[in-house]
């Protein structure tokens, strides 16, 4: 088992990260977290003292920040650029550039650097049915499915010709409390009426609880597995997308999710991405090809090499993430009730 006693932790205030920290922080692990100029810091970071250094910067200067965040046991690579759209160039500065420059710290300081990418580098492969590590990608249609399999082509390079010690981890669809896309952006379809389904959703959603993908960084961190070993994070609930969102509308209040036909949204997809890049537009699209392939057909993520290798199981049952999402729901609305 590797040392883990200090980490550095990149996208410290987004969805993963915040939950990353709090988990090290809980397991005793001192943590340098990098916030953007301007990101709000968690209230309850406060509560840890010194355990918590925060550092202001830019991923894509990170080596500039060398001395100020110090050699630590592990870097948990988490920023990126989050989307499907926008120019290709910002996403490279960002999401590969930002990686090369995580490299750099990991391989000065000999740290073990986890690398978090995405289901999305499977790019054309996905909503086929079973994948694996040993399935092989296939073309990125989006930005984002380019850079996480540009992030995921300079850190195994790190690791064949700079000895760089890197475990890579792909999220599945990753939920819970603040998930932006696939809990706050299907709520206000929901809300609104708005089609959120792909046909009758009756496939495998792919989920992940922000809480097992955790629990898995960390496992991945502690491991012996850094020679550019690859692992899926999924909850291999079998959990389809039409029973997730029949159940997120339930819980929330909401009508129960309207569909468009799967035949329409595949078609609709790439018309709707060309029109979108010929008018230059700066909002996504209602449905991208690759959202269709996230959502548009079975994405059924094995977590077995994970749970052989890591020793990894999910912490978080899928009746639980929703209980917690219920009482989310709950104490919001009475926040909203008494401040009315």
């Amino acid at each position: 088992m590797s040392q883990l006693n200090s980490a550095f932790v990149t996208g410290a205030g987004g969805f993963i990260g915040r939950h990353l920290v709090r988990q090290l922080l809980t397991e005793k692990v001192n943590v340098v977290a990098l916030m953007v100029p301007g990101e709000p810091v968690p209230e309850e970071w406060a509560l840890w003292g010194d355990q918590l250094r925060i550092v202001i910067g830019d991923v894509r200067t990170l080596t500039d920040l060398a001395d100020e965040i110090g050699p630590v046991d592990a870097i948990f690579h988490l920023a990126a650029i989050v989307g499907d759209w926008g120019a290709l160039q910002s996403h490279v500065d960002i999401t590969v550039h930002g990686t090369e420059q995580a490299i750099d710290l990991a391989m000065r300081w000999r740290s073990h650097f986890v690398v978090t990418t995405s289901v999305c580098a499977y790019a054309s492969a996905l909503a086929k049915g079973k994948l694996d590590e040993e399935s092989p990608v296939g073309e990125p249609c989006s930005p984002y499915e380019f850079c996480k399999q540009e992030q995921e082509r300079v850190t195994l390079e790190a690791v064949k010709y700079g000895g760089l010690k890197a475990t890579i981890v792909r999220p599945g669809n990753v939920f819970g409390v603040g998930s932006g896309p696939w809990v706050n952006t299907m709520l206000e379809l929901l809300r609104t009426g708005q089609p959120c389904l792909l046909g009758k959703g009756d496939w495998d959603a792919g989920l992940v609880h922000v809480e097992n993908l955790v629990a898995m960084l960390i496992a991945s961190a502690r491991s012996e597995c850094h020679r550019g070993e690859i692992f899926v994070a999924s909850d291999g609930y079998g959990v389809t997308w039409q029973q997730y969102l029949q159940r997120l509308a339930s819980l929330a209040g909401a009508p129960a999710p309207k569909s468009v036909p799967n035949f329409l949204a595949r078609g609709l997809a790439p018309v709707l991405e060309f029109v979108g890049h010929l008018l230059h537009q700066k909002e996504r699209p209602m449905i991208t090809r690759q959202s269709y392939r996230l959502m548009g057909g079975p994405n059924e993520f094995s977590n077995e090499k994970a749970r052989r290798l890591l020793g990894y199981e999910p912490v978080v049952t899928f009746d639980q993430a929703m209980d917690e999402l219920q009482s989310h729901f709950k104490s919001s609305a009475t926040a909203v009730a008494a401040s009315a």
